[in-house]
């Protein structure tokens, strides 16, 4: 059976499973600027969960659409999540401004601070699979990203290290979050802009 392939066709076998059809449309693509992004069955959408349930089963059993995007139109959808994400935690952060050097952890619920270093991870990702889909292995500024992954994680583990025992780094957390939190929010924006092929705020690493 042939299916619909970017711009081209794929011909599988239709004893073959929804599972091996994916990997197959991932290999003929990786040569080309196209990605597979998801997968139609029944002209239904699928979502992870619905898909799992599928992998195992013949292709005779299904109408199937492959759904691709550009490299360009992947960078752009993930730059655009990522640059509307800073900019909310640019918000959060000017909410304790006018604390200076006040307690900063009274002022802020357990729940924003995991949600915080979920949402920095989450960044971190994005700037990794970003390096991976433009094959650049340097960032604005001229850091490796495995440098800046470094440096990123030394941070992350001081917010981490202070929440051991927060009654103890109050002062720490208030620097952490209200001084050392913007400057990488700002060289994070830097990033992803320059990905976009934007310009940057001016941080210069």
């Amino acid at each position: 059976m042939k299916i619909e392939l970017a711009k081209d066709e794929l011909e599988i076998d239709d004893r073959e499973t929804v599972e091996e059809l994916i990997e197959q449309a991932k290999e003929e693509l990786s040569s080309t600027r196209e990605r597979l992004v998801g997968i139609k069955i029944d002209g239904k959408f699928l979502n992870q969960t619905e898909l799992e349930e599928k992998l195992g089963s013949e292709l005779t059993e299904f109408e199937i659409e492959l759904v691709t995007e550009t490299v360009d139109e992947l960078t752009m959808e993930l730059v655009d999540n990522a640059l509307t994400y800073l900019d909310g935690l640019s918000e959060w952060t000017d909410d304790f401004a006018y604390l200076n050097e006040g307690d900063v952890l009274s002022q802020v619920e357990d729940e924003e601070i995991e949600e915080l270093l979920e949402g920095l991870h989450w960044l971190n990702l994005a700037v990794e699979e970003l390096a991976a889909t433009n094959e650049t292995e340097t960032l604005l500024g001229g850091r490796s990203v495995p440098k800046f992954m470094s440096e990123n994680r030394m941070f992350l583990n001081e917010i981490q290290g202070a929440l051991e025992k927060p009654e103890e780094n109050k002062q720490l957390m208030t620097t952490l979050i209200l001084q050392d939190l913007p400057t990488w929010i700002d060289e994070y924006r830097d990033i992803f802009l320059d990905f976009r092929g934007g310009e940057g705020s001016g941080y210069d690493g």
